[in-house]
């Protein structure tokens, strides 16, 4: 039954008061779920605060307990982008990543014939990748390992470029290592001029002072913020005299993370763990995971 219409101005005067409350309320509404707008995009998986990490699996897999080990410390991570290093079976390390971690996650690789591969290791029902990309750059006369690319996309926000290293390893190979960033910069300095993210990350096999020297001048000249440049350790070297922490595996961004920090023992027993190194050393690798959280303006 619709109701009558006030016949009295008192009546006409009640009528108009309601009316008045009613927009008011509809008005604080409005208000309200504007405000609540941003926050909503984040969780429907807009603007938002990323991990990205890198890990170099000791000659992945040596055995089925570096294979267990090893997928263990990734999902600790709660990294939705992996870059690796030192992968020697790839179909293996993709099934094991989706046994371990999730029918959503899938892996992609360099296109060398190298042994040893890199790769990223990613989450699909977070991201898409969009293109990928085998780079020269750091083969030096056709040795060495590439440098990979991988295009990531999402939802909403900018795409991001994860470019993916292994540098030359050794400690009398500075220089070789200080030339492979240099035949790296133009191709960084192209993405980081593009629209899209951009983070540089893997084993720079940075052993001393001149390698460091290497990586803030290659940082300059492209504009990354080093962010792992403060991290004391993401290896382990197991020497006569015991067991040294050692900084090889870095992150380049383009903005500042909000925080950088090397995983597994490194974190939890430190930089100087003894005359002998971590049991992880022996059973998983010599490196430590790395990670590094990009701040939501990045995306």
């Amino acid at each position: 039954m619709l109701a009558s219409r006030p016949r009295t101005l008192i009546g006409l005067a009640l009528r108009a008061a309601a009316l008045h409350r009613v927009r008011l309320a509809l008005v604080s509404l409005v208000v309200v779920l504007a405000a609540l707008a941003p926050a909503a995009m984040i969780w429907r998986g807009g603007a938002s605060d990323v991990r990205v990490a890198t890990f170099n699996i000791e000659n992945f897999p040596r055995d089925a307990r570096q294979v267990e080990a090893a997928f263990t410390a990734i999902a600790a991570l709660d990294a939705p982008i992996v870059a690796v290093q030192e992968i020697t079976d790839l179909a293996l390390f993709a099934d094991a990543a989706r046994v371990h971690l999730g029918a959503d996650w899938r892996f992609v690789h360099d296109a060398s014939e190298n042994l040893q591969r890199v790769g990223v290791l990613y989450d699909a029902s977070r991201f898409t990748v969009t293109a990928t990309h085998t780079h020269p750059a750091t083969q030096l006369e056709g040795r060495g390992k590439p440098t990979l690319e991988v295009r990531l996309s999402r939802v909403r926000g900018a795409a991001l470029r994860v470019f993916v290293v292994h540098l030359k390893a050794g400690g009398e190979h500075a220089g070789v290592r200080r030339e492979q960033l240099r035949r790296l910069a133009p191709l960084i300095e192209d993405a980081v001029a593009s629209p899209d993210d951009v983070v540089l990350l893997g084993d720079f096999n940075s052993t001393g002072d001149e390698d460091r020297v290497s990586l803030a001048r290659f940082a300059r000249a492209t504009r990354l913020e080093w962010a792992s440049e403060a991290l004391a350790c993401t290896s382990y070297w197991d020497r006569r005299d015991g067991c040294r922490g050692v900084a090889l595996d870095h992150v380049l961004t383009r903005r500042a993370p909000r925080d950088t920090a090397a995983r597994g023992p490194c974190e939890s027993i430190g930089c100087a763990p003894g005359r002998e190194c971590p049991v992880f050393h022996r059973e998983v690798s010599d490196h430590c995971p790395v990670t590094a959280d990009l701040r939501a303006p990045e995306w």
